[in-house]
């Protein structure tokens, strides 16, 4: 809503089954409460009509219903269907009157449009519902447990504990399938394949390298690799290491991790908890708009750094059982002293220095 009458076009971006369709609807609800006549707003699913997959064809279609307007709002759901669908919103965006609003869940999709019309593009990331959002219809006891768990995409929310396992894989091979179809990927089972092994690794350092090494077995190109691994990172990110003293990103070491932890144990079901409580605090992170890597001071590791336009914030994940507080904080507490520093943690803990202690339950609910 504060995007509306703003001269651009505006993606809402993200996974299958994480709202956006949900999203554009009720926006157009919105429009009809306020009055905005039912012919202005333009609404269709390019998913659901075959007719619409050819970008001429749509914009033809388009221009046909709105002749005789001199404002309308078009609303396109699955911008991403259409073959070059990114040269139809640049030829309705330049040549009619409309405020465009469209849905994507490829991140080449939002690339090209951003291309097109960089100083004309405004990008609403949707991710899985935050633990916050998740917990008002949990019982208490088991929300934190079951958000690590099964995670937070909307289909989980009223399924019955017993089969929700069903229900993750479900989603996370629709999603699959449907990066696969969108990115007119000929080998589902090489990009299924790849996705469980990014899956297996989260958390760990590994190379881009690495990962095509262990894809040997099954014969194909780097170029095939990297282009499938691209078409993977709305549902994987890489996120690089940083070197604070130096202030440089540094080459290999990086890791990756997965926007939803329900996902994650849908593709690897032996993950570990730890790795469960750590890819948690990252998809928050990533919710909260923060660009991440993973810290290296010295030969000290830091969990994560966070920084955005407002803050920047150093962050150890306390893992269960081994690692000392002191020593885990050490790292944090080696930093300059007017830098915000924060161990997250699954029970309080008393701290050393200026290290500030956030459960991981607070952290997720906004702390």
């Amino acid at each position: 809503m504060e995007l509306k009458n703003n001269f651009s076009v505006k993606i809402i971006s993200g996974l299958n089954g994480v709202g956006k369709t949900t999203l554009l609807n009720a926006f157009a609800e919105n429009l009809r409460s306020e009055g905005v006549a039912a012919e202005e707003i333009i609404f269709f699913n390019c998913a659901a009509d075959e007719r619409l997959r050819n970008f001429q064809t749509l914009y033809d279609f388009v221009e046909t219903r709105t002749l005789e307007l001199e404002k309308f709002f078009l609303l396109i759901d699955e911008i991403d269907c259409v073959v070059e669908g990114e040269k139809a919103i640049n030829a309705l965006f330049a040549g009619l009157p409309a405020e465009i609003y469209v849905t994507c869940s490829t991140e080449a999709f939002v690339e090209k449009i951003c291309v097109l019309l960089p100083d004309n593009c405004d990008v609403l990331k949707l991710y899985p519902l935050p633990f916050s959002e998740y917990a008002k219809n949990v019982p208490e006891d088991n929300a934190l447990q079951n958000y690590l768990h099964f995670g937070g995409l909307p289909a989980t929310a009223d399924a019955n504990e017993k089969i929700l396992p069903t229900v993750l894989r479900g989603a996370a091979y629709e999603i699959m399938f449907d990066l696969v179809v969108k990115n007119s990927l000929q080998r589902a089972e090489y990009f299924q394949l790849l996705m469980k092994i990014i899956a297996q690794n989260v958390g760990k350092p590994i190379s881009l390298n690495q990962l095509f090494d262990r894809l040997k077995g099954v014969s194909a190109s780097i170029n095939t690799f990297r282009n499938y691994f691209s078409c993977g990172l709305g549902l994987f990110k890489r996120v690089p290491r940083f070197d604070i003293k130096n202030e440089n990103y540094l080459t290999g070491g990086e890791k990756f991790y997965c926007v939803d932890s329900g996902i994650l144990r849908a593709l690897a079901p032996e993950i570990d908890e730890n790795i469960l409580m750590e890819n948690a605090v990252y998809a928050e992170l990533l919710r909260r708009g923060y660009s991440i890597s993973i810290g290296k001071f010295g030969t000290m590791n830091i969990t994560f750094v966070a920084e955005r336009a407002d803050k920047k914030i150093f962050i150890q994940v306390l893992p269960a059982g081994g690692i000392s507080v002191r020593r885990i904080t050490r790292p944090l507490r080696a930093l300059p002293a007017d830098v915000e520093k924060i161990l997250i943690t699954s029970k309080r803990e008393k701290t050393f220095g200026d290290v500030k202690n956030i459960t991981l339950r607070d952290f997720l609910l906004g702390g």
